[in-house]
């Protein structure tokens, strides 16, 4: 039994948590943290588990895991799927709760979720050191592996297979986040102890020059064309949005243009197409050009009409017209 069963139920719980009306059972979904710890041992023992809190740990000591300990307590007997599920999640629970002493690599991923899905739903703000808490040992888990001689990106990937969550997007939201709050020494320290660990670097690079910027280094301007420069070649339209949200306040206006052109291409619907629009007419705005905002302003109300899901046809007269005001 892998760590990955335990994020599959806390995806299916995020996502039901999200959108209550998908198919789920009652089980699949409840909050194991919410229940008594007698409930989780009367339900145990409905299967045929009889375990009271001190024979359960007396158990645990014999494996290194709760996926290990349910394989035990099931053996060889003929359990369906659904039954060896819901005896998983008790025991998973009882474990992280009862044998503290010995963290394991799922209670650990289990932990990790949590805290995100606390970040995400604006529920940790007034214990964001459990998620601090939480991000470092993250750290310190990669680190030690790393330093037994175990692969940094090889040590990172088993950790987020463990996790519902996309942990790297997270650490780049995170950091951003703290960007945003002035938190800069702390993002500074999370994009140093991480960068070697994540598989898409050119995000962390990106933070990298944010932080260049923010204190006023000298060379902020040449790390963002270094910047430009290296990841000129990549189609990441993703990427290339937040690059120009960035940029709109921290650039001359040939820089800006010249990513624009490289960015329209990779434009596929008229939502991106009208957000790109906005960062055009955000930047015209920040330097002061009325009249190249105003004839993009009205570019983009022709468009209110299309659908935003809709495509936009790559020969679409309008961004002909985009580059003529920007030029």
């Amino acid at each position: 039994m892998h760590i990955e069963r335990r994020a599959l139920y806390n995806l299916m719980r995020m996502n039901w948590l999200l959108d209550p009306t998908l198919p789920a059972e009652p089980w699949q979904v409840e909050d194991y943290r919410a229940l008594p710890t007698i409930t989780i041992l009367e339900r145990l023992n409905l299967h045929d588990i009889v375990l009271d809190k001190d024979n359960f740990v007396a158990y645990a000591e014999q494996v290194d895991s709760p996926e290990e300990l349910v394989d035990m307590f099931i053996g060889d007997s003929e359990v369906d799927i659904a039954t060896q599920d819901k005896i998983y999640l008790l025991v998973f629970e009882l474990w992280r709760r009862l044998v503290t002493d010995r963290p394991c690599l799922s209670v650990f991923c289990d932990e990790l979720d949590h805290q995100i899905y606390l970040y995400d739903n604006d529920k940790s703000d007034t214990n964001i050191e459990s998620l601090q808490d939480v991000v470092a040992s993250l750290q310190t888990i990669l680190d030690e592996n790393t330093d037994n001689g175990v692969d940094a990106t090889e040590v990172f990937a088993s950790i987020c297979t463990g996790c519902a969550n996309d942990i790297e997007s997270f650490l780049y939201d995170y950091i951003s986040d703290n960007l945003d709050h002035g938190n800069e020494a702390y993002a500074s320290d999370l994009v140093d102890g991480f960068i070697n660990y994540v598989k898409d670097v050119k995000w962390f690079d990106f933070l990298r020059v944010r932080l260049a910027v923010l204190q006023n280094h000298p060379d902020a301007q040449r790390f963002l064309q270094q910047l430009l420069e290296h990841y000129s070649s990549d189609k990441d339209l993703e990427f290339n949005m937040e690059l120009l949200s960035f940029m709109v306040q921290h650039v001359g206006k040939e820089p800006f243009i010249k990513l624009i052109k490289k960015t329209l291409p990779l434009i596929v619907t008229e939502e991106d197409f009208q957000d790109l629009m906005t960062l055009c007419i955000d930047f015209h705005h920040f330097l002061d050009l009325e009249s190249k905002e105003q004839a993009l302003q009205k570019l983009l109300r022709r468009r209110t009409h299309i659908h935003p899901e809709g495509l936009l046809n790559p020969k679409d007269a309008a961004i002909a017209e985009l580059l003529a005001i920007i030029s």
